[in-house]
């Protein structure tokens, strides 16, 4: 019998190398990843961007695949489980460098 050794970094790669994610969509992403759903109108008030902004961040989200309508209201967002990895990765990335 053989025994394999597995990296397990290697079958999961590294989330924000996959996306190229600006600082504007990023805020909108852990925004929603904050309160789990969220409409347009939230986000503006929260984040502080334009309508227009806040749209072209949520239409590149959902390109990516990070961010998809709720599946209750077609106004509201909520993250799909890449954009959850992105966050997260991105938390314990900011989490380890601040040590």
């Amino acid at each position: 019998m053989v025994e394999e050794n597995v990296d397990i970094e290697a079958s999961s790669p590294d989330p924000r190398a996959k996306y190229d994610v600006d600082i504007r969509e990023f805020e909108v992403l852990a925004f929603i990843h904050n309160f789990r759903r969220a409409r347009p109108t939230q986000i503006e008030r929260a984040v502080g961007l334009s309508s227009a902004n806040v749209s072209m961040a949520l239409s590149a989200l959902i390109d990516n695949g990070l961010v998809r309508p709720n599946g209750v209201s077609i106004n509201e967002y909520a993250l799909t489980f890449d954009g959850v990895a992105l966050v997260r990765q991105a938390a314990r990335s900011t989490h380890c460098s601040s040590r």
